[in-house]
């Protein structure tokens, strides 16, 4: 599965001929955490209490948007 790549990649100089890189998380990550914001808000806080299974439903939802992201973003770049 593709994950779009870092999210927010660092690279920096350690010494003078060596980087260091870190990828970050990844852009489906990202991406996710967005939509699970967007989602909870519109989710009334009682159903929270009232029903186990919507945080695993909620979450699951979440990467559903963040893939179509991507394909949508991918759409876009040509990939």
């Amino acid at each position: 599965m593709k994950d779009g790549g870092p999210a927010f990649p660092l690279v920096g100089q350690v010494g003078v001929e060596h980087f260091a890189c870190e990828p970050g998380m990844a852009l489906r990550d990202w991406f996710a955490g967005q939509a699970l914001t967007a989602i909870i808000a519109k989710v009334p806080t009682k159903a929270f209490r009232t029903d186990a299974t919507l945080y695993r439903r909620v979450g699951v939802a979440a990467f559903y948007y963040a893939d179509a992201m991507l394909a949508a973003r991918g759409e876009q770049h040509g990939d």
